[in-house]
């Protein structure tokens, strides 16, 4: 496949690593001059279980270098999301499918309102990757990424790339409600996420203390509340058990 990543991030970098390995054709699309000319030419870097590896990638801030593709892997912050791929225009080909795999919810809509709704798959990632510095990842868990349609369709494309990623390891299956999934992780990300920015605190450090395990239960539950009023079916009973 010839794939195109928009964001060189912790993930963006270990599946740029990964791909390109596999023998796929990968770019890197950036936004950051700085960031593409250390990549071309230090390439991007995994550090895995004590052993490190290295690949040479293709990276470039000019959509017009790459071309429509395949697949483009959106990997971008939310807050990006429409400027990102508004940019990337030219990546979008006739059967180019468009994998979100972003946190957060709204960005399968944001993608669709540029590319269409056919061409978008919502995805959530559970690969624990550390970005050490610019082109230099850790990965600390091989979690399973799922993927899904938000009309539960399962085209031959997402089949393909499912079976295209698990074949080099990178664990994906597919959900028929990704909103579920997406809905799911999200609220596990609002009970910490922003605690422990405001807290300065480790994720595991907020248990520790009466006021900020209140705060992050209340966060839960209004989440849940939310979620539930949309009819949305969470993947887990308790939410706050889960994020606790």
């Amino acid at each position: 496949m010839r794939i195109a990543i928009i964001g060189p991030g912790a993930i963006g970098c270990y599946l740029a690593a990964v791909l390109t390995k596999g023998r796929h054709e990968v770019w890197l699309l950036d936004k950051n001059r700085q960031r593409q000319a250390i990549l071309e030419k230090q390439g991007v870097t995994v550090e895995d279980s004590g052993n490190s590896w290295t690949v040479a990638v293709n990276v470039t801030v000019e959509p017009k270098d790459i071309k429509a593709v395949d697949l483009v892997i959106v990997g971008v912050k939310s807050y990006d999301t429409k400027e990102a791929i508004s940019r990337a225009a030219e990546l979008i080909g006739e059967n180019t499918t468009v994998l979100t795999l972003q946190n957060g919810i709204g960005n399968i809509e944001i993608i669709s309102e540029v590319v269409g709704q056919d061409k978008v798959i919502g995805g959530v990632t559970n690969l624990g990757v550390t970005l050490l510095e610019w082109g230099k990842v850790r990965l600390a868990g091989k979690g399973e990424t799922i993927i899904g349609r938000s009309d539960g369709r399962i085209p031959v494309q997402m089949r393909a790339l499912r079976e295209a990623f698990n074949s080099l390891g990178l664990n994906m299956r597919i959900s028929r409600d990704i909103n579920s999934i997406l809905w799911s992780k999200l609220i596990i990300n609002v009970g910490i996420n922003a605690l422990t920015a405001i807290t300065r605190l480790a994720n595991g450090r907020i248990l520790e203390f009466d006021g900020s395990r209140r705060i992050l239960q209340e966060l839960v539950r209004e989440a849940t509340r939310i979620a539930k009023r949309k009819r949305i079916k969470l993947i887990y009973d308790d939410p706050v058990a889960k994020v606790e």
